[in-house]
């Protein structure tokens, strides 16, 4: 796995989506699934990136953005990626993103990983939370 940090100018973005903002802490995802919907932007980063799940942006900066920036409403983690895909267990970006966000808003996470039971004392400490997770069940 790839893994290219990088700093992202904005971490909070407006959508249409069901909620108000999405937050990707990552950009791209190790799980390679085959049916996963965001894999066509791949086509839009550089051919040294090789193919969608070899590689990942790690947006090294996004802890701070959360903190600079408060926003209202409803925010979804994650649109592009697994918060909690394989390099979120060394990086912990996600985790230190969460503790730096506003306690107070709406924070809605869907994963397929279990590692998303590490950061339940940082998880609990929102007021509206919710966290869904992915089962796949292929034959």
């Amino acid at each position: 796995m790839k893994i290219i940090e990088i700093k992202a100018k904005e971490i909070f973005t407006k959508n249409k989506l069901g909620a108000d903002w999405v937050i990707n802490p990552y950009f791209g995802c190790g799980h390679q699934c085959l049916y996963c919907y965001a894999k066509f932007i791949a086509k839009w980063k550089p051919k040294e990136y090789d193919q969608w799940g070899a590689w990942v942006e790690a947006k090294i900066n996004a802890p701070e953005l959360v903190k600079a920036k408060n926003v209202k409403g409803e925010v979804f983690m994650s649109s592009i990626c697994d918060a909690y895909q394989p390099v979120e267990k060394e990086l912990k970006l996600t985790r230190r993103t969460l503790e730096n966000m506003d306690k107070n808003i709406k924070l809605s996470i869907l994963t397929k990983s279990d590692l998303v039971l590490r950061d339940i004392d940082v998880l609990k400490q929102f007021n509206k939370i919710e966290v869904g997770l992915t089962i796949n069940s292929f034959v």
